[in-house]
């Protein structure tokens, strides 16, 4: 339904001359740092402080992320600098295979980041599409992107017991097993929430098969997926097992 103000319609997400007319002055000088130059198109995501928009950029007209962060109303100090910690990471990070960073800035009590579009669709797109050619697997990877799920949280998060980088480690662990079987390590069906944490706690997965999988991706994943935070693999014993297997992969091809 349309919303109206003072008699007007104004649901802000179409052309029409009533919705163009509610947007403010665009304001070229401050690019990407202000909301008047974005048009909000839809929300395309959700999670426990912020939610995710699909947003035109009136400059250019091309489509954005727009991430709305509730870092005053809903954010402590801690999660507020968690927030600041991740936004000076996504400031650094330049890859091509990398969601891209364009700006972040306060506008009407909200942190707003805009990040480059994932036009594409998430993972689990791509891994239906890679399930037409693999028959008889089912992929379980929708919502990582935008909302995140709990088949990635690790047995600490379970207990409340904490969250640092190893929490991420064990994440990547279970994102690098459903990339390769496409599903989760701890997918089972019928399983509510309560057994899908017993099944965590427990480290309770099928391993990738041999005969299948190499023993570094194998032992790479084992070496995330470990109850222990102390006992997991560090991120740069995961780059230099990822650099070696992408050499290995160009000199067979």
């Amino acid at each position: 339904l349309y919303q109206w103000t003072n008699g007007k319609h104004n649901c802000g997400t179409c052309d029409c001359v009533l919705c163009v007319g509610f947007q403010k002055p665009l304001q070229p000088d401050m690019g990407h740092n202000s909301l008047a130059n974005f048009l909000i198109e839809k929300k395309i995501g959700r999670g426990q402080f912020s939610e995710v928009y699909r947003a035109r950029y009136l400059m250019d007209n091309t489509s954005m992320a727009l991430k709305k962060v509730q870092i005053f109303d809903l954010m402590d100090a801690k999660a507020r600098q968690d927030c600041i910690k991740e936004i000076d990471l996504l400031k650094q990070l330049n890859h091509p295979n990398v969601i891209k960073y364009h700006a972040s800035f306060i506008e009407e009590n909200e942190l707003n980041i805009v990040l480059e579009l994932a036009d594409a669709g998430d993972l689990s797109r791509m891994i239906k599409v890679r399930d037409l050619v693999v028959p008889h697997r089912s992929a379980f990877l929708s919502g990582i992107h935008p909302v995140g799920t709990p088949y990635y949280m690790s047995p600490e998060r379970i207990h409340e017991n904490g969250y640092n980088f190893k929490s991420d480690i064990w994440s990547l662990g279970c994102l690098l097993y459903e990339m390769a079987a496409l599903q989760s390590p701890f997918y089972g069906d019928k399983m509510n929430l309560y057994s899908l944490c017993k099944k965590i706690e427990q480290c309770d997965y099928p391993p990738l098969p041999s005969d299948h999988y190499s023993e570094e991706l194998r032992k790479v994943v084992d070496m995330c997926i470990n109850p222990d935070p102390e006992k997991r693999a560090d991120i740069i014993y995961v780059y230099d097992i990822a650099k070696h297997m992408q050499r290995q992969t160009q000199l067979g091809s």
